[in-house]
């Protein structure tokens, strides 16, 4: 009976030793110098945690050249960036066409929120697997170059050409309205029109008679003096 019991035992911790999923993504990339820079961001950002916790990971890698563009950027932007390119499912290259297919949006470990948190995968050019944010107006630029290498339905890492999502700035550019020719000559000068508009004072005498007037006022009164001479006599 206790023999029997040992052995059940056994098997238990056997199947439930087989059922958890150890990789170590630091150490698979770790073959391949070529992701090193992808490779040390994923520990930075505590992302290879995430991963190695994971039942069933994509990563959709990126070489040290196309990954040149997140240099210097800050480390919560590289793990958006990257983040995308955590795919929180196992996919390999026929299970990525399937995907396409059926137009699914693949969830990942991007720490951003909505659909900026997801991808899409197509198919363009003459049959080119290519990866796009889910957020409205993306582009499908970034595409599969080859896989790496498979755990089937455990992990996948695939090489791709370049970021999906672009690393934002660290403050946004101010934009300079574009005015109208009309428009512009009234905000280039915009002391003038209060100045014109001012309302006059109370206190301000009537306007000075100029020379001809005074000329001619003399004039008549001349004419009067002579007809009232006349007048008299």
């Amino acid at each position: 009976m206790g023999l029997t019991n040992s052995y059940v035992l056994c098997m238990a911790l056997m199947l439930s030793f087989s059922s958890i999923n150890c990789f170590d993504i630091t150490k698979i990339l770790g073959q391949n110098p070529e992701f090193s820079t992808f490779n040390k961001y994923l520990t930075e950002t505590k992302l290879a945690e995430q991963i190695n916790a994971a039942k069933a990971v994509t990563i959709l890698a990126l070489d040290n050249t196309d990954i040149a563009p997140l240099a210097g950027k800050s480390l919560d932007a590289i793990k958006t960036v990257i983040g995308t390119h955590i795919v929180t499912d196992y996919y390999d290259e026929k299970k990525l066409v399937e995907a396409i297919g059926s137009h699914a949006e693949l969830a990942t470990l991007s720490p951003a929120s909505g659909l900026a948190a997801k991808i899409y995968v197509a198919l363009i050019n003459e049959g080119e697997v290519a990866f796009s944010s889910a957020v409205a107006g993306s582009t499908f630029d970034t595409k599969l170059v080859k896989t790496v290498t498979t755990e089937a339905g455990v992990v996948s890492v695939l090489q791709v050409t370049q970021p999906i999502v672009k690393v934002a700035d660290s403050a946004p550019a101010l934009s300079t309205p574009v005015l109208a020719s009309g428009a512009a000559a009234k905000v280039a000068s915009p002391t003038a029109s209060v100045v014109a508009e001012a309302p006059k004072t109370g206190a301000a005498g009537a306007p000075a008679p100029s020379a001809s007037s005074r000329t001619t006022f003399g004039f008549v009164g001349v004419v009067m003096a002579f007809a009232s001479i006349f007048v008299s006599l």
